[in-house]
């Protein structure tokens, strides 16, 4: 067994929005850092694979992540350099006024009003480059289109891709590096500050003596695939390994108290919509427009395209729709996402080290998903759309305003429903209830001295919003207040 190196100050799991924050700011204060990831360190040069490829190089589990219960729901996550951040939209949001004053009233979260966050949300929105698209591209056009036709209001989700070029690669890594992943933006800048990046390193178990968490228990995987055991000290430790692995870690290491108990998610169902017109949504960045208007419960927006990713919605009713792979061309795919009110659990297995996702979908859920589908399917015929077919087994394609209001009233039915999901969180929550907490306000594990909390898994709840700008606000402001505190 060797050492990576003896007693750094810190050391920080996971390379994603929360940990490329915490190992920057630490390395900044100057304080001894080495970050470990899971995943290989990539270059543009990998990204933009197709997707087959793109998913084994740069996804957990190859993007085959399900989150079991009674409704089918696939989960995608990074694992490479940088994390999710290498593979999602790059979409933006500030966490909602009414959320953060609800975190606070239900889970004692203090330290986290809007003032409080402004100042990190301002540092993450400018080392992320975040800003609106110069044009638009078809998708959104013709999305935007419906919206005015039904009088809603659909702004524009601001995106951390400075100088965006259309190659629809998001979800394979960008190849122009216009996306600014946590690789291409606070990566760079910690390296420089000092810290040891040490990628393709998978923390097994976090090592205590009594409160302390003296190291953490890890293998690496050489180049050559053989693994070699090391143990790295550490005289503090931060775990931002992510919603699911976050969880999975600390409950191997011993640490149980409210950790994977309250798996939040936003649930989507996702639709087809076929035009008469153009709309080559293969070839540009996906729709840049969401509709807010039923928010908190409902947001309705567009998803990523490719023909690959058409036929498996088709699949869902394949013997009846299978022509239609003729003109995907014509057509672009969006979504109905909710904010989720079930609840669902992080578990290890018995059997070896993996980690098992549940979620019980809520009939709240399904009411809201069903409501969402039909504003989605007018607001499309509105746009143009000739037929939209929705991504569930044996509900017919919709085609008239009378065969989308329908599920205004009716509830899709739980046995058709399969679902995917791009955004877990509050798997580890924070805040002072010790009574529904796993640490405090800003991270600190009740049970522990010297172990923080600093990812998606700290979020109290779901914030209805994509979760990027919230993970790394918080993040900036939990290790600001733990770098205050050691001082």
């Amino acid at each position: 067994m060797s050492r990576l190196r003896t007693r750094p100050s810190a050391v920080v799991i996971g390379s994603g929005a929360g940990g490329s924050v915490t190992a920057l700011e630490l390395a900044s204060r100057g304080f001894d850092v080495t970050m470990i990831e899971e995943g290989a360190r990539r270059s543009l040069s990998d990204y933009g694979a197709e997707s087959t490829e793109a998913m084994r190089q740069i996804y957990r589990s190859r993007g085959m992540t399900p989150i079991l219960g009674s409704i089918p729901i696939g989960y995608v996550e990074g694992c490479t350099l940088g994390g999710s951040t290498e593979i999602n939209s790059g979409f933006w949001h500030r966490t909602p006024r009414e959320v953060l004053i609800g975190w606070g009233a239900r889970y004692g979260l203090d330290g986290a009003s809007p003032a409080d966050l402004e100042p990190h949300f301002a540092w993450a929105e400018k080392h992320v480059n975040v800003g609106v698209a110069a044009s638009w591209p078809k998708s959104t056009q013709v999305f935007a289109r419906g919206a005015e036709a039904m009088g809603w209001s659909a702004p524009e989700v601001p995106r951390a891709a400075k100088d965006c070029q259309n190659t629809n690669a998001c979800a394979q890594g960008c190849p122009r590096g216009a996306k600014q992943g946590m690789s291409r933006s606070l990566l760079p800048l910690a390296e420089a500050a000092g810290v040891r990046v040490v990628p393709r390193c998978r923390a097994k178990l976090l090592l205590k003596d009594g409160r302390r968490v003296t190291g953490v228990f890890a293998e690496v995987t050489r180049d050559d695939g053989t693994i070699e055991l090391t143990r790295l000290d550490a005289d503090h430790v931060f775990v931002c390994c992510g919603p699911t692995e976050t969880p999975a870690l600390l409950r191997r290491s011993g640490f149980r108290l409210h950790v994977g108990d309250t798996l939040r998610i936003h649930p989507a169902l996702k639709v087809v919509a076929r035009f008469n017109e153009e709309i080559d949504a293969a070839h540009s960045v996906l729709p840049l427009v969401q509709v807010k208007e039923f928010w908190p419960e409902i947001t309705l927006g567009g998803a990523f395209f490719s023909p690959g990713h058409l036929a498996m919605q088709l699949s869902e009713n394949w013997p009846e729709l299978r022509d239609r792979m003729t003109d995907h061309t014509k057509m672009a795919t969006y979504y109905v996402a909710v904010k989720g009110t079930g609840r669902g659990s992080v578990r290890t297995s018995l059997w070896g080290d993996a980690t098992i996702l549940r979620y019980a979908v809520s009939n709240e859920d399904v009411y809201n998903l069903s409501r969402g589908l039909a504003r989605l399917a007018e607001l499309l015929l509105a746009a143009g759309a000739q037929e939209v077919y929705p991504g569930l087994h044996g509900v017919s394609t919709i085609r008239k305003e009378v065969d989308a209001v329908r599920w205004l009233d009716e509830r899709i039915p739980r046995s058709a429903l399969s679902l995917t999901t791009v955004h877990a969180f509050s798997s580890c929550p924070i805040g002072e209830r010790r009574d529904l907490c796993a640490a405090d306000s800003f991270g600190k594990v009740f049970s522990a001295d010297n172990l923080y909390i600093n990812d998606a898994s700290m979020l109290p709840d779901s914030p209805g919003v994509n979760p990027q700008g919230s993970v790394m606000a918080f993040a900036r402001r939990n290790v600001l207040h733990f770098l205050d505190a050691v001082a």
